[in-house]
């Protein structure tokens, strides 16, 4: 059963979602599954201010950003794990030559715990997919490998290489052919055709806030000027053709769900396994040693305590993640539950941050509604 009324349990999460157009997003879809069946399914606001007003729909796709990481790439590396064509302990110059960094295997880098840098920019010094994964390749560590967390954008263009060369096909490709059409995710994809242009949200209009990240060394670069549409936001995975196992993916909400159907349920779509059950667990379980203020953090995905986006309103055993355009999912096997939450948040401007106190509220408004 879908709900998309504004009575019921979920009620106040939609109120919730509505309190949040023009002030975190311009508008938001949200989906709920639970016990296997969509307890949630609605879109608010606007997909678009500019260049005009669009309001936002159950099919609007969105730039899924950093979901990319979880929805791609490690999928398609924990395939290529369970297929016998890298192990997960395996040294990164075993699957990548290039890099100079014998102590990083490919659990560091799904764990974050390589010692990578969390972000560098690339873009201001070289374009091209191949010529930014060796510059990421070449980048040195800031910490040992295994003795701290720092999420990295840098780590995950490298896995995206590494799922490239063990599926031996394209990135784009392999996510296609292995995950989004196996699982039935029909409007997920790198590089969206134009024809869909009209379903996509926008982002930024122009770069603003990499601009601001990137400060005195970006001064001279030629930042896109006009509104990012149909295109991917983030300046690394744009600068590598739109395809990069950190950014690039484009999705919808129903997308998700099945995407998290598929975690809830083992590992399996609806044509057969995708991921091994063993993997699944082991992706979800903490890879990080318990400290203080330290994230936990599974393989790609963020574990529950401070870090999780839904706080501590779901069980120990959810896991998620978010992306920065305004992306989020969640996942709690416990209670057969997960939460989606799509929004632009960026089209608003870089200093529109209401998203991240208004997230946890929907989640637990969800929660308190179903659990």
């Amino acid at each position: 059963m879908a709900v998309s009324a504004s009575s019921g349990p979920l009620a106040p999460a939609l109120r919730l979602l509505e309190q949040g157009v023009g002030r975190a997003y311009p508008g938001a879809v949200l989906a709920v599954l639970y016990r296997g069946e969509v307890a949630l399914r609605c879109a608010v606001g606007l997909a678009a201010h500019k260049p005009v007003s669009r309001p936002a729909g159950i099919t609007t796709i969105y730039d899924l950003a950093s979901l990319t990481k979880v929805v791609a790439t490690t999928a398609l590396v924990l395939q290529a794990a369970s297929q016998g064509r890298l192990g997960l302990d395996d040294p990164l110059p075993r699957h990548l030559p290039e890099s100079p960094h014998a102590g990083v295997t490919i659990r560091h880098l799904l764990a974050h715990t390589s010692g990578l840098p969390a972000w560098v920019p690339f873009y201001l010094e070289t374009r091209g997919y191949d010529a930014i994964v060796r510059r990421a390749a070449a980048t040195p560590l800031d910490t040992a490998p295994g003795t701290g967390v720092a999420y990295s954008d840098v780590g995950f263009i490298l896995l995206g290489e590494v799922a490239r060369r063990a599926a031996g096909m394209p990135l784009e490709e392999a996510a296609r052919v292995r995950i989004f059409e196996p699982l039935g995710m029909a409007d997920t994809r790198y590089r969206p055709a134009e024809h869909l242009r009209d379903r996509i949200a926008p982002t930024e209009d122009g770069t603003a806030i990499e601009q601001e990240m990137a400060g005195e060394a970006g001064r001279r670069h030629t930042w896109r000027k006009t509104l990012i549409w149909g295109e991917v936001h983030d300046s690394n995975a744009h600068a590598m053709g739109g395809v990069s196992g950190h950014a690039g993916l484009f999705g919808t909400a129903d997308d998700l769900i099945a995407y998290a159907r598929m975690w809830l349920a083992g590992g399996r779509g609806p044509r057969g396994p995708i991921v091994p059950e063993a993997l699944v667990q082991e992706a979800t379980r903490r890879q990080t040693p318990p400290a203080p203020g330290r994230a936990a953090r599974g393989l790609g995905w963020a574990l529950a305590g401070p870090q999780g986006w839904w706080g501590d309103c779901l069980s120990a055993s959810a896991f998620g993640h978010t992306g920065f355009t305004g992306t989020a999912i969640v996942v709690d096997p416990e209670h057969a539950l997960a939460i989606v939450l799509l929004t632009n948040a960026v089209h608003l401007g870089r200093d529109r941050t209401g998203i991240l106190s208004l997230r946890p509220q929907i989640a637990a408004a969800v929660a308190r509604a179903l659990l």
